[in-house]
This record gives structure tokens, C-alpha cells and sequence, in this order.
């Protein structure tokens, strides 16, 4: 009887309207910038909030809708696990942090998360939720709209403050809380917007979407955050080979690495102001001197110098071999979420890096947080959704813009700390990658 229940209940449910749902929802927290910026202007009691508890509200849902979709799919196609292989490597990582969790020294810590990141075990699961929304949006439009929500709500908190708002650039963090994250945002939204520039044919939309694209690369390379620059520079690097050996856009291509290259070199050349409202710090010299310091660190490292080590990438030389230690000393479950952060307080970082509680490199920190094995099927999962998508993607547009955000921001992450607020968008660019690998696998065998 309640079989024959459900089966009514999914049957009233069709596969448009989960993917509706699941891109309502997604839409949902690609505006969630905009809303976060409104209270931080106008109800700051709210400020910070939204974000956190939205995150709950569209990991639940979809978990939920996911189970709904996946149950539809058996029904008319038996499952092939090898057509889940991302999913099945999901639910191994998940397991694996429920299972450093357990063996935590602060559970409660690795569960919940601290105040300031708040990516305890519970928000990582909400992750899970992102991804697999995202893999059920199969239609290019939906895709498109989520991306250009993006785009107008990068515009909106980055074009305010210009004109005569109370809100202002507080050490160009904008409404989040370090400028390393705001940098992540602009870069995500940079990669974007460059790749809608490529995918439209009308001039006018072309126009915009460069224009949007100079706009967001300035801003990118003012917030100073290297990591994003590089892994940008990186990834430009990467498409236009692939462009110019599978003969896809290629003048468009060019034309986007050509504009970085020159917007680069006005913005470290020109002390270029935006606003007077807005307190820039000079940009002249700005590339070149981060530039000139990666050299010096690749330098130091070569040499050999334990300082000069340590020093590297600002200080991050010194967090890296700390996260070493600490993996070797827990190697099987790691510590737990969050457990670096009494680690870290030892007197060593305090007095070379001020304060930290992140090793600045994704897989040291799942390394650390869930153990080596961890950080292996991590890398796994990374790597296989990295390969599997480059052969299938071919000529398509979207898939492209979307791989190459992605690996973009895993680039950057090598850098980087994962926080509640920006790694969403990450995952929702992995859980489109497991989509397309999906029905890809799917179609092969119709």
C-alpha cells in the first residue's frame, strides 16, 4: 500500500518539474549576494544570516528532490553504477567525513563548524545538496539564465557603492568578510562572463558582456587576491590551446586572452580610479609586483631556504608544511572539520603568519580534516569529472564555460580556503560537470 503510494505521488511529479524546482532553487542563491548586500545596508540585524540559513533551505531540498529524480530514472532505466561513478565517490568522502568526525577530539567542532566559516559536517552535506540539483538541469537555458543571475548580481554589489550608497569597500572585501573571498566571486563571475561574450553572436549583447568582463578583470586584479589572477591566467592559457587545436571560437578565444593581457597591463601601468566614494589604493605596479614576488618565492623554494619556504606564497610555505605534519600525525580519518584551527594556534604560525586556521590548499585540507584517504578520493573525484567532461564536451559552449570556471576555481583553491558563502558555486559548476557525464553515459547506451 505505501509503494503503490509513492509511486502515485512520484508519477504526479514530472521530470520538468524537478528540474524547474532544482533551478528556482539554484537561482535562489546565485541572487543571494544581492539580498545579503541589502541587509548589510538596511537590516544588519539579518546580515550574514541569509546566507547560512539559505544554504540549509536548498541542500535539504535538494537532497530530497535528487532521491525523487533518481527513483524516477530507475523506473524506466534499471541503474548502472557506472553511470554514478561521481555520486558513488560523493557518498565515500561523505562517509569518510562521518567517520573522522566521530573520532574527532571536538565533534561538536567537525559537526557544526566555528562562527566565522561555518563549514562543519552539516554544511558539507548541504554541498552534496548543491551538486546534485545542479546535475539534474539538463537544459542549456535554465543554465544560462542561472549564469547571467550571476552576472547582474556581481553587477549590482559592485556598482552601488559607486553611486552615492552608505555602503562601502571595507579593504575591498565588498560584503564579504576577507577580500580573498571577494575574489574568488569576481573571479568565478569573470570566467563567466567572458565565456557569454563567446557563446552570443548578436554585437550588441557581445559589447556588453566585453565591457562587464573589463569591469569584473579590473576589479579583480585591484582586490590583489594573485591566487585568482593566476589560476585566471592559467585557465585562459589552457582554452586558448584547446581552442586553437580543436578549431572552436578561436578569434573569440584570442580576443578574451588578448583583453586580459592588455587590461592587465593598464590597470599595473595607470593608477586607474573608479568612484570617488570608493577608496582605491593605487593600482600601478599592481601585476607586475605580485609577479616579481612569485618569482622571488619559486626562488626561495628552489634554494632550499627554510625561511624563504615558510615565507612563500604570504606565509601559506609555512601553513603547507604545518598541514604536513599534522596529516602524517593523523593519516587514516584526519582530525575531523575544522581541527586545524587549535593546531594552528601553536606559536609558530602565530608569530610567521598572524593567525590562520586553514592550510590555503584544498587537498591539504581535506587531507587534514578526513585523512589521506580523503584526500585521495577527493583528487579521484576531481580528476575523473576533469577527464571524463573533456572527452564529451566537444563544441558545446556551455560545457566548455562551465569546465573551465571549474577547473578555474580548483586551480585557485590550491591557494585557497573553502568558505560557506563561496563554495557553493563551485560545487553547483561540479554538480553541472556530473550531469553532463551522466546523460552522456546514458545516451550511450539508449
Amino acid at each position: 500500500m505505501i509503494k503503490k503510494r509513492i509511486n502515485s505521488f512520484l508519477n504526479l511529479i514530472s521530470d520538468k518539474a524537478l528540474e524547474i524546482t532544482s533551478f528556482v532553487l539554484l537561482l535562489l542563491w546565485v541572487i543571494s549576494p544581492v539580498v545579503e548586500y541589502i541587509f548589510k545596508n538596511h537590516f544588519d540585524k539579518l546580515y550574514t544570516h541569509y546566507f547560512t540559513n539559505i544554504i540549509y533551505v536548498i541542500g535539504s531540498l535538494g537532497i530530497l528532490i535528487y532521491i525523487f529524480y533518481i527513483i524516477k530514472l530507475n523506473k524506466k532505466k534499471k541503474i548502472d553504477f557506472n553511470h554514478y561513478i561521481p555520486e558513488i565517490l560523493i557518498f565515500i568522502l561523505l562517509i569518510l567525513s562521518i567517520n573522522s568526525t566521530l573520532v574527532s577530539d571536538n565533534s561538536y567542532l567537525s559537526i557544526f563548524g566555528e562562527s566565522y566559516r561555518k563549514e562543519g559536517l552539516l554544511v558539507y552535506v548541504m554541498y552534496i545538496g548543491f551538486a546534485l540539483l545542479a546535475s539534474i538541469i539538463k537544459d542549456s537555458k535554465y543554465i544560462k539564465y542561472i549564469f547571467n543571475g550571476m552576472i547582474i548580481s556581481c553587477l549590482f554589489i559592485t556598482i552601488i557603492p559607486l553611486f552615492g550608497s552608505k555602503f562601502t569597500y571595507i579593504n575591498f572585501a565588498n560584503i564579504f568578510h576577507n577580500t580573498n573571498h571577494y575574489g574568488y566571486y569576481l573571479m568565478i563571475n569573470t570566467m563567466i562572463t567572458l565565456f557569454m561574450f563567446i557563446s552570443n553572436k548578436k554585437i550588441i549583447s557581445k559589447i556588453l558582456y566585453m565591457l562587464v568582463y573589463i569591469f569584473f578583470l579590473f576589479l579583480l586584479i585591484r582586490n590583489n587576491t594573485f591566487g585568482c589572477y593566476l589560476a585566471m591566467f592559467i585557465t585562459l592559457v589552457f582554452l586558448l590551446v584547446y581552442s586553437i587545436i580543436k578549431k572552436h571560437e578561436r578569434l573569440n578565444v584570442i580576443i578574451v586572452f588578448l583583453v586580459f593581457v592588455m587590461t592587465s597591463f593598464f590597470v599595473s601601468r595607470y593608477d586607474i580610479k573608479v568612484g570617488e566614494r570608493v577608496n582605491f589604493d593605487s593600482t600601478k605596479g599592481l601585476v607586475l609586483a605580485n609577479i616579481f614576488e612569485l618569482n622571488r618565492d619559486i626562488k626561495g623554494i628552489l634554494s632550499n631556504d627554510e625561511d624563504a619556504i615558510d615565507a612563500a606564497g604570504s606565509s601559506r610555505g609555512i601553513l603547507w608544511k604545518e598541514a604536513g605534519k599534522y596529516i602524517i600525525a593523523h593519516p587514516v580519518f584526519g582530525g575531523g572539520m575544522e581541527s586545524l584551527k587549535y593546531y594552528y594556534s601553536h606559536d609558530i604560525i602565530i608569530t610567521r603568519h598572524n593567525y590562520s586556521d586553514r592550510p590555503h590548499n584544498i587537498i591539504l585540507q581535506v587531507a587534514a580534516f578526513i585523512g589521506i584517504p580523503g584526500g585521495l578520493f577527493y583528487l579521484i573525484f576531481i580528476m575523473y569529472l576533469a577527464f571524463t567532461n573533456l572527452k564529451i564536451m566537444k563544441d558545446n559552449n556551455i560545457h566548455i564555460m562551465i569546465y573551465c570556471t571549474a577547473a578555474c576555481y580548483f586551480i585557485s583553491s590550491l591557494f585557497g580556503n573553502s568558505m560557506y558563502y563561496t563554495s557553493p558555486y563551485f560545487v553547483i559548476l561540479l554538480g553541472f560537470l556530473i550531469g553532463f557525464n551522466r546523460r552522456s553515459k546514458l545516451e550511450k547506451t539508449n
